[in-house]
């Protein structure tokens, strides 16, 4: 599906709801703006705000800097992207060029059983709105798979290669930095767990090993998650894995011991790439054969590690192979500008330079950064506030104003590329090198 350069992608996603999937479609518009397309966010259903809140965006995904819209333009050379949860979005408008976004199979599934039972029990029952069937008013939509899984359940249904495009999420790179310091020597013998997937039969695994640290993964932060992560060997999950999850990942590079069960995702050599010796079939496996395999792996941890390096070392180039593949599936073959970031803080000197940037047309849209001037409720003739962003009036264009925490994670995902400073002191260019762990060659300084 061709891109155009006046093309505007919709990516419809939940308002306000912090999981993996809603994190995925953030990244991929991320993704999009980094190209130089038009990516917008739109929550809930077409055309309004169903949550009837004042900013939809939820907290975890302020950080992308990525603008939304509840307004479509009904053009050919426009796409909308839904995620397999929202195929009833599919029929509405005319004209819009369709993608379908498959990261959970089993989402799509238990979705599709609900609208036929909420329907049925109503007691103004009427025909249920159109939902994605894999025939008839299914053609001419593009279908993306996140898993093999889900390429294998789409190629089953009946549609062919060239209806399929895979397109893989990642690990954010602010996890990964932090995870990329993970010390193996200082492991201890935990092991980590979602109590939300499979929890029958861990719940029974606990039972039976009461002297084993089990440590479940719970109203945490991120961070907090990380920390456990980082010093359990050992992460399990026997839950159903509707697609590749985002704990199992996390807890790859963090030099967890990944275990599974081997359903769903888990159960091919494709999306868990882990030798089959941790992966144990929940409805066969007597408990106390995996119970074993813990206190092997507590004994041999080293070895057990080294056996997973396949599987680290794919979710370590997920970024990289994340942004050919978007890149692919649109078409996308001219070279992005890449993107700028001031951070000198909002000043006299900085409107200028960002004035000669924006001149030069080598640059895309420009981040200054302020903590005090980003987080700030004021709106006058220099600074527009929009979708509860800042944005900075610098005479011949616009340049947002984000935090320093919010430019260095930018920086890491790919969105800024280049640093430029003005004038700038010894003690400036180190904070810089040190907080944002900037490469000199992305650093720009610029003589009056």
């Amino acid at each position: 599906m061709k891109l155009y350069p006046d093309s505007k992608v919709y990516i419809f996603c939940p308002g306000n709801v912090h999981t993996g999937g809603p994190e995925s479609l953030h990244q991929l518009a991320s993704q999009l703006i980094s190209f130089g397309v038009q990516a917008y966010m739109v929550y809930g259903q077409l055309g309004d705000n169903p949550f009837n809140l004042k900013d939809p965006v939820h907290d975890n995904y302020k950080k992308y800097h990525v603008p939304y819209t509840f307004d479509l333009e009904d053009s050919a050379r426009n796409v909308r992207i839904l995620p397999e949860t929202l195929t009833t979005e599919l029929y509405t408008g005319k004209n819009l060029r369709r993608v379908v976004w498959w990261m959970s199979v089993n989402n799509y599934l238990k979705n599709i059983k609900n609208l036929f039972e909420n329907f049925l029990k109503s007691p103004f029952f009427r025909p249920i709105p159109k939902f994605f069937t894999f025939f008839n008013e299914g053609a001419n939509v593009e279908h993306w798979f996140k898993s093999e899984y889900a390429r294998q359940f789409l190629e089953f249904n009946g549609l062919s290669a060239n209806e399929l495009h895979p397109v893989e999420s990642y690990v954010s790179q602010t996890f990964l930095s932090r995870a990329a310091h993970v010390d193996l020597s200082a492991k201890k013998n935990i092991v980590a767990f979602n109590p939300k997937k499979g929890f029958e039969i861990t719940r029974h695994l606990i039972e039976l090993a009461p002297d084993i640290e089990w440590r479940p993964i719970y109203g945490m932060t991120s961070e907090q998650v990380q920390e456990l992560l980082a010093s359990a060997k050992i992460y399990i999950d026997l839950g159903t894995h509707p697609g590749k999850d985002r704990l199992p990942r996390e807890a790859t590079l963090s030099g967890c011991v990944v275990i599974t069960g081997r359903q769903g995702a888990a159960a091919n050599d494709v999306d868990y790439n882990i030798p089959a010796e941790f992966k144990f079939d929940e409805r066969t496996t007597p408990p106390p054969q995996v119970i074993e395999k813990i206190r092997e792996v507590f004994e041999n941890f080293s070895e057990a590690h080294a056996a997973q390096k396949s599987f680290r070392e794919k979710e370590l180039n997920a970024r990289k192979n994340f942004a050919a593949q978007v890149a692919d599936a649109f078409e996308i073959n001219w070279s992005p500008l890449p993107g700028v970031a001031f951070p000198q803080t909002v000043s006299g000197k900085i409107f200028l330079l960002a004035k000669k940037f924006s001149a030069s047309k080598k640059f895309s849209g420009g981040f200054i950064v302020d903590d005090v001037v980003a987080r700030a409720n004021i709106s006058d003739k220099f600074i527009l506030r929009e979708q509860n962003r800042n944005f900075f009036n610098f005479g011949i264009g616009f340049a947002e104003v984000i935090t320093r925490d919010d430019a260095k994670f930018l920086y890491q995902e790919g969105r800024i590329k280049k640093f430029a400073l003005l004038e700038p002191t010894d003690d400036e260019l180190a904070a810089l090198k040190n907080f944002y762990e900037a490469n000199a060659a992305d650093i720009i300084i610029d003589e009056p």
